[in-house]
């Protein structure tokens, strides 16, 4: 099976909350909650704020790794995601009105306030991940059901 941006896209808003890690400024790995805004021009845009750590760990080093997953009720098929990627930041009003539209916490801060220098947008680049379940386990490969992982690749 192969999975194409969109599938991505949908599933990370299945998640609703992901987790991203960074190289903090002190050299040390940093994780926090993200959430994938939108799919705009083929790309996963996020949002953050240019006075969080997070801002000035990706302006330091654009690399990031994402994770995320939703447990279901069967909880053993519970989908999981995760991927590195480099972020890129671009002001662009078109994304940050796309990203009020669509998220009522980022609305409740910025939606009288579009062009406030602090709200900064970013898209992923170079992204090589995977998306699996919670049944596949590296030396527990007899179950072909819940033996699935497939990786995925996006410039």
């Amino acid at each position: 099976m192969e999975i194409t941006i969109n599938d991505v896209a949908t599933y990370l808003d299945h998640v609703g909350l992901q987790f991203m890690a960074t190289i903090g400024t002190d050299g040390k790995p940093k994780v926090r909650p993200m959430q994938y805004m939108v799919l705009e021009d083929g790309k996963l845009w996020f949002c953050t704020n240019s006075k969080k750590d997070v801002y000035a760990e990706l302006q330091a080093n654009p690399s990031l790794e994402l994770c995320g997953s939703k447990l279901e009720k069967e909880e053993i098929k519970s989908a999981w995601i995760r991927l590195s990627a480099e972020a890129v930041f671009v002001d662009s009003r078109k994304i940050r009105e796309l990203i009020v539209e669509k998220s009522d916490i980022v609305r409740s801060l910025y939606a009288n306030d579009l062009d406030n220098p602090i709200f900064k947008t970013f898209y992923i680049k170079n992204i090589k991940g995977i998306m699996t379940n919670l049944g596949h386990v590296k030396g527990l490969e007899a179950n072909p059901e819940f033996n699935n992982p497939i990786t995925f690749e996006f410039d």
